[in-house]
């Protein structure tokens, strides 16, 4: 990979690939992103997942964001991503907290009526 691969995140934001190494032993992709948002907030885990899924070809599912971190006033995260190949593997070395985490949990409490 001689030239870092772009991808659309949102209408505001573009990441690089950094780095994207593939485990064979645990079956998944291990991806380094560096997100470029400059003027505008930390894209969601939600848009990163969905950029991830179609730049890699995998189900939205079988993708977890490890790690966003921002510098402060930066305009520029770094992400670490994990695409797994099966769903009983990304629950065997995923811990529970990642996966809950940006999905939409919060909508739990609303009912209708």
């Amino acid at each position: 990979m001689s030239q870092a691969q772009q991808i659309k995140v949102s209408d505001k934001a573009e990441a690089l690939v950094e780095n994207l190494k593939d485990n064979k032993v645990i079956g998944r992709k291990e991806i380094k992103i560096k997100v470029y948002h400059i003027g505008s907030p930390t894209p969601s885990r939600a848009d990163i997942r969905k950029a991830i899924s179609s730049f890699i070809g995998a189900k939205e599912d079988l993708v977890v964001i490890r790690k966003i971190n921002t510098g402060y006033g930066a305009g520029i995260s770094e992400a670490l991503i994990h695409v797994y190949s099966e769903k009983d593997l990304l629950d065997k070395f995923e811990p529970v907290h990642l996966l809950n985490r940006g999905n939409k949990a919060k909508s739990q409490g609303e009912s209708s009526g």
